[in-house]
């Protein structure tokens, strides 16, 4: 991979190894300068293993995800690209039908060029030092049946090539690299591609019966080549075998067509393609005004596949990015504890004469000692997570293109370096936090007595907050960028409620409301969104950015409230009674009619109110059980949540680490839930349960004919309908607009009769979906299309319904133009846009009897049959196609289609879930330092503990007690900001409008639960370290 967000990698690698060798100067200078400092920094790690061992588990975490971002950005770029220069091998350009003046490649599946064109190409190209070859194609798509071994495929490319021009460019070679000459065949003989070999289980000398015009010859198996274009595979996802071209237009009558000429650059297949532009620029003259286009098909290929591959490692960067935000908390936390626990000896070494810039250098160079091998394990382990994830893309996407794992060494240096600043960053900004202190407070290791509220960097940063929150919100405004705009909206309630604290104002409700008054931002319906702040555009980045400030506004509410939300367990009657009144004061804004701006606003705070309702509840009865037993839950429960509520800060950040991670994980898993329900609905197959496609090869006159004369019981059909595909590249547009490609369908009456089609937006004057359906079966100049047209919705470039949106229930009938063999506009006026939700209908429908005389040539014809009995699909299916197979007829049951499709997005999804639950490794390595550090920081308490009566079993309860609360309030907060966003985005209308919102409680009560298990047992070795301490020796003056 060569770019990375449009930026070269090898000037990020520049950049990044400059940034690092920065860092490493720092350190060096320290450990050359300042030896003592350095040397009292680097000897902790070696002194607790087990917690050294966790630090380096939790900091190698955000290298881990780079790394396995960018190496699934390598495996992509180099997949795909070996499969285009596999497929594609010493073809470089290809000239094809133009029509309209679109270039599509694809096109030469179902359209033809004059037989004279090869003469015109050569004449262009000749004495050209760019080109050595160029190769005319004939292909035909046929059924194929190896009835010896029983195994048949209804559509195979036959193609024809020249066997004399195709040795010119290297000629085809079998799979063990020998010679095939094409000329040589007997007049008998097909070469057949690799994979249609394996798919017909054919070898060399196997007779295969193929069919075309409905009139079967057969072919014997002569050499098996490997699969490319010169095979006829004309992707990866084709099968495909190639006879000289004599032969074939001997055997299909056409003696004046071609499908494409290729053209083969000068160089090997990897280096001719530098010369595609001049070999266009020679070509395009000569082809003007003769409806033809040459593609730079390799080029734009291997464009696609750079672009694919940097979408994919931007993809799981962002996914990632909690998990960095997580692992940077992390060190921010790990350093905090260990200033804590070192205080004293801070304080002692300051006042013996120590500076603060030398306390700041030796947490940094202990800091770089963890930094640096946990960045090499990171790369390491991401290079095993990039193997993973390329096994399992594998298994569901192998079918379209191999994918073969692959990491550059650039790509793990990039990763190691990015790694390792993102930590030496946090650690010089933590360090240089924790070495301000009082040294007086330190060397006593009692609290630093401060006035929080005179502070003047409270003041100056609440004021810069403010002034950089407004200039976000201009720049959004102006720009019309959502993410400025909403994380401008998020800062200046953070720079008043700082500046309030300059002013004495308690902490307390000022970033109670802060944190509420966000979560109401953040919640809010797209609709109610637009109606308070106007229309932004926003992208994939609006994932990471509300998941970070919602989790942020949730996290400051809890621990600004830890009192009572732990105080509920020791008072049980109180929470619940709170708990009740809340539920009460939701249900009561969530009564409120819905319309004005004030009353949504009102009702999203309902839904706020009502989770704290039930939060406050869940405490309460927790609280009842523990009061069950008085002797033991009792005081563990009080001394657990003791802690937490003294060091709040500590708190906040591991709440909002698990919160960031479930948040995440809980969001995906209940968005991929419901599109599941949505794509795999009722209204999905749009009444029907088998689709069967035949190709113009072999035409079918009378589907039901055909099929009851080889014995298949028709009686099982309900209804029969046909859809027929023209042969040519179909475009629209609106009307005086420019022509856009787009698929037009025909719809033979009994299709419209017995269609059950849901529409999302209706035109004016019909009242419902059976209005638009009896339209379509009396009048000839109506049409429906699909919702990808609607704007903001599909393809920007492609044919666009403007100002028709997807929360739009009504429209105008829109007047279309469809684009004939001729170039001729035919006025067409849509009434109805399909719904999303019947995912088996794509493109633009039409009466047949309009579509018929505007293509009177037709590419494919769909035969869909609904059954009596819609369980037996399946047998139908397989009962068409063996019936009907000579004649190249594909059955599938669509049902079984969607499912399959949707079992690949949710594969992928479950593939994504799995990335980012990663992140929980942060959590758990969180858990466990911060278990290992209480014990030495509690280490005379919990003596004082043992001596006043405590048991062993009941100081490791306690431990045990308080990492399950502040696990559960992560976990808590993650789970209701994820579900309550999910649902917000599904049930809005840029999604549909989800009538039925599913929340997969079963799935996420599983993570949720292994989260707690694992998330304990970290902390039960802690919990029985500290057990272990003996009274006496912990309450010795040391």
């Amino acid at each position: 991979m060569n770019e990375l967000f449009t930026i070269q990698m090898s000037t990020i690698l520049t950049v990044l190894l400059v940034m690092l060798g920065l860092c490493l100067l720092t350190v060096a200078w320290v450990a050359i300068r300042r030896p003592v400092i350095f040397k009292l920094g680097v000897r902790n790690i070696p002194r607790r293993p087990p917690q050294t061992v966790l630090i380096v588990v939790g900091l190698m975490l955000s290298t881990l995800i780079m790394a396995a971002a960018l190496g699934v950005g390598d495996t992509f770029d180099y997949s795909l690209s070996k499969s285009v220069y596999d497929v594609l091998g010493p073809v470089d350009e290809m000239v094809v039908s133009a029509g309209g003046g679109d270039v599509d490649p694809s096109s030469a599946r179902n359209s033809t060029i004059p037989a004279g064109t090869l003469a015109l190409v050569d004449e262009s190209v000749r004495d050209d030092p760019n080109v050595d070859g160029v190769l005319p194609y004939l292909l035909e798509q046929v059924p194929a049946q190896n009835t010896a071994k029983g195994q048949g495929e209804p559509g195979v490319w036959l193609a024809g090539a020249d066997p004399e021009r195709l040795r010119q460019v290297g000629g085809l070679e079998t799979v063990d690299g020998e010679a095939i000459d094409l000329g040589a065949l007997a007049t008998d003989e097909v070469v057949v591609a690799e994979k249609t070999a394996d798919a017909l289980d054919a070898a060399v000398g196997d007779t295969l019966t193929l069919s075309y015009n409905n009139a079967p010859f057969d072919l014997r198996v002569g050499a098996i080549a490997g699969d490319s274009i010169l095979a006829g595979q004309l992707d990866p996802t084709q099968l495909g075998m190639v006879i000289p071209l004599d032969r074939l237009r001997e055997r299909t009558g056409q003696t004046d067509t071609l499908s494409f000429v290729a053209i083969s650059n000068a160089g090997d297949d990897r280096g001719g393609v530098g010369a595609t532009d001049a070999v266009i620029d020679k070509l395009e003259p000569a082809l003007e005004g003769q409806g033809l286009g040459v593609a730079a098909v390799k080029q734009d290929n291997l464009d696609e596949a750079t672009l694919v591959a940097t979408a994919f490692t931007g993809f799981f960067l962002v996914l990632g990015l909690f998990s960095i935000a997580a692992g940077i908390l992390l060190i921010v936390l790990i350093f905090t504890m260990l200033a804590a626990e070192r205080r004293p000896e801070m304080g002692m070494a300051r006042a013996v004469g120590a500076r603060r810039s030398q306390l700041f250098q030796q947490f940094v160079a202990e800091g770089t000692g963890y930094a640096l091998p946990a960045g090499i394990l990171g790369a390491l382990l991401g290079v095993g997570a990039t193997y993973g994830i390329a096994a399992v893309m594998r298994g569901l996407f192998g079918d379209f293109f191999p994918i073969e794992a692959r990491v550059t060494p650039r790509s793990m240096v990039v990763a190691f370096c990015l790694g390792v600043v993102i930590t030496f960053l946090a650690v010089t900004l933590s360090s240089w936090r924790i070495s301000r202190l009082n040294v007086v407070a330190a060397v006593r290791d009692i609290p630093d007595v401060t006035n929080p509220t005179r502070k003047k960097r409270t003041l100056l940063g609440g004021a810069l907050a403010v002034v950089a929150g407004a200039g976000l919100i201009l720049l959004g405004r102006d720009t019309e960028q959502l993410a400025w705009f909403t994380i401008g909206v998020s800062l200046v309630p953070f720079g008043l409620a700082l500046v309030l604290r300059f002013f004495g104002v308690p902490s307390r409700p000022v970033f109670t409301t802060v944190g509420l008054a966000l979560l109401v931002f953040w919640l809010m319906p797209d609709d109610l969104f637009t109606r308070i702040f106007g229309e932004y555009n926003g992208n994939f980045e609006m994932f990471f950015v509300s998941g970070i400030f919602m989790v942020l506004a949730a996290t400051i509410v809890i621990v600004n409230n830890l009192d009572s939300l732990l105080g509920a367990l020791t008072a049980p009657t109180r929470s619940l009674i709170a708990g009740a009144v809340a539920l009460a004061a939701g249900y009561a804004l969530r009564l409120v009619e819905a319309g004005s701006v004030t009353a949504d606003v009102l009702r999203l705070a309902g839904q706020i109110v009502l989770g704290l309702g039930v939060v406050l509840l869940v405490l309460g009865l927790l609280g009842l059980v523990v009061n069950l037993f008085p002797r033991v839950a009792v005081p563990a429960v009080r001394t657990a949540i003791s802690y937490p509520g003294a060091a709040r800060g500590r708190t906040g950040m591991t709440i909002a680490m698990f919160s960031l991670i479930v948040f995440s994980l809980v969001m995906i898993a209940t968005m991929s839930t419901n599109f599941s329900a949505l794509f795999l609905g009722d209204e999905a197959n749009a009444g029907w349960d088998v689709r069967a496609t035949a190709s113009d090869a072999n035409p079918i006159d009378d589907f039901e004919g055909a099929l009851a004369a080889q014995g298949v019981d028709t009686g099982r059909f309900a209804a029969v309908g046909e859809v027929t595909t023209p042969d040519a590249s179909s475009r629209v547009r609106l009307a005086g607009g420019e022509f856009r490609p787009y698929p037009v369908n025909g719809m033979d009456p009994s299709f419209v009769e017995h269609a059950e089609i849901v529409f999302g937006q209706r035109a004016e004057g019909y009242a419902d979906d059976a209005a638009i359906m009896e339209a379509l079966r009396t009048r000839p100049d109506v049409a429906i299309i699909d919702a990808s047209a609607l704007e903001g919705n599909g393809d920007p470039d492609g044919l666009v319904l403007e100002g028709l949106r997807l929360d739009d229930e009504t429209f105008a009938p829109i007047v279309v133009e469809v684009e004939d063999r001729d170039g001729a506009p035919v006025p067409l006026t849509i009434i109805g846009v399909i719904d999303q939700a019947v995912t088996s209908l794509f493109g633009f429908y039409a009466p047949r009897a309009t579509i018929d005389p505007i293509f009177p040539q037709v590419a494919a014809t769909e035969f869909w049959v609904a059954g009596d009995d819609p369980d037996q699909a399946d047998q139908i299916a397989k009962d068409i196609e063996a019936a009907l197979l000579p004649q190249g007829v594909a059955a599938v049951s669509i049902q079984d289609q969607l499912e399959e499709g949707q079992a690949l997005f949710g594969g992928f999804l479950s593939l994504i879930q799995g990335f980012m639950g990663l992140g929980l490794v942060v959590g758990v390595a969180a858990v466990g330092v911060i278990a290992f550090r209480s014990v030495v920081e509690r280490r005379q308490q919990i003596g004082v503990l043992r001596a006043l009566g405590y048991q062993r079993s009941l100081v490791s309860l306690s431990f045990l007690i308080e990492t399950g609360f502040i696990v559960l309030l992560g976990i808590a907060s993650g789970t209701f900001l994820g579900v309550a966003l999910a649902r917000i985005l599904l049930t809005s209308d840029d999604f549909g409008g989800i009538e039925e919102f599913l929340v997969p409680w079963p799935l996420i009560s599983g993570i949720l639960l292994a989260t707690v298990v694992v998330s304990l047992l970290m902390a039960w070795v802690p919990s029985q370290q500290a057990a272990r301490i003996a009274p006496a020796e912990a309450l010795r003056y040391e």
